[in-house]
């Protein structure tokens, strides 16, 4: 009887059951945040979240084919999902709607939101250094860049933040004051700006360290190491999966190119935010001075209503700073990145080329 147990349910490795108490634990505190936000029962948000932690150890018992590491991606990607929207609701429209914002309530998911982000970044990676991983796995794992959602999702929560900073600064410094009313009073559009701005931000951020860490590896000895160039290149000689080196650099070359996609509508959806804002706010003080234009007060309550009418053209010029400079900033990074990210693959181009002539 116990040998049919051992069979239906072997036991995990020892570092696949670390894996899985500490997925365990963070998915517990997640569960005690989200319960600390909504004022829900404590012990049973622990409990439910030491379950949800547990389901990459008895998730592939029942699926064969799922591997611990990737039920843990998966559930650590739909955490990170469910505390972006949570922290955005409970702290993001409350600080735009001028009411109060109980943090310490929300903090546990603040600190997790980048635990489970750089979880689910390793074990991807870990993943795609398997045997089984393709050509194209390996060049996406060294080019290609974070997922997008799960990127999307921590730019929200690191947004969240910034705003509630910078609300929390301008109540405290009178000096601040000005810039905390930028962002916290004219409306959704500027913490949506501060959204795409973190978005790319983390995008090019984690390229910058793949890439110093491709470049690292390349540079200890060439045709050894970890690096994912390496590895790809490897196995398109012995499999023949891309074909010649032409192919293998052209693929490496698109995939090097097919990450900046998003950075470059990032980089054009800030400024448009911002031009959206500049109409919003002017149409709203048009519509304000033709009120005024059409009513019959008199000119005792012209110089207050001419105020509030034009109130809004603070949004117009507000809006349209704050995703300028942004901008200006984002677009910077990213283009000093693709250069140097250029003399990278043109130098290992260089060192593949020299090498099939050797070999040929």
């Amino acid at each position: 009887m116990a040998l049919a147990v051992n069979r239906r349910f072997p036991r995990l490795p020892a570092k696949q059951l670390a894996l899985v108490a500490a997925f365990a634990a963070m998915c517990a505190i997640v569960g005690g945040g989200v319960a600390q936000v909504f004022s829900a029962s404590l012990p049973l948000a622990l409990v439910a979240g030491v379950a949800i932690g547990s389901l990459p150890a008895w998730l592939p018992l029942l699926r064969p084919g799922w591997a611990v590491s990737r039920c843990a991606e998966v559930v650590s990607f739909t955490l990170l999902i469910v505390i972006a929207v949570v922290v955005s609701a409970h702290g993001l429209l409350p600080a735009l709607a001028d009411a109060p914002v109980d943090l310490e309530a929300a903090l546990p998911l603040l600190l997790m939101a980048p635990a489970l982000y750089g979880t689910y970044l390793v074990l991807n990676r870990s993943a795609s250094a398997t045997s089984q991983a393709s050509v194209s796995d390996r060049l996406a794992a060294a080019l290609g860049g974070p997922p997008l959602v799960l990127t999307l999702a921590l730019a929200v929560v690191v947004a969240t933040c910034a705003v509630l900073l910078i609300r929390y600064v301008g109540l405290v410094h009178e000096s601040w004051q000005s810039i905390a009313t930028k962002f916290v009073e004219r409306g959704i559009i500027p913490p949506l700006t501060l959204v795409l701005f973190f978005w790319g931000l983390l995008l090019l951020a984690n390229k910058c360290w793949v890439l110093w860490r491709e470049r690292r590896l390349l540079a200890r000895s060439a045709g050894r190491g970890e690096s994912a160039l390496h590895s790809a290149h490897a196995q398109q000689l012995v499999a023949s999966e891309v074909g010649d080196t032409d192919d293998f650099l052209q693929l490496m070359w698109r995939k090097s190119a097919d990450f900046y996609v998003v950075p470059r509508y990032i980089n054009w959806a800030i400024p448009i935010l911002g031009f959206i804002g500049t109409v919003l706010g002017i149409s709203l003080a048009a519509a304000g001075i033709q009120n005024i234009i059409g009513s019959r007060g008199g000119l005792a309550d012209l110089s207050t209503e001419l105020g509030q009418a034009i109130a809004p053209l603070g949004i117009a010029f507000d809006t349209t700073l704050i995703a300028l400079s942004l901008s200006v900033f984002l677009m910077l990074l990213q283009t000093a990145l693709q250069r140097w990210e250029d003399d990278i693959l043109a130098e290992y181009e260089s060192y593949v080329r020299s090498a099939a002539r050797r070999e040929g």
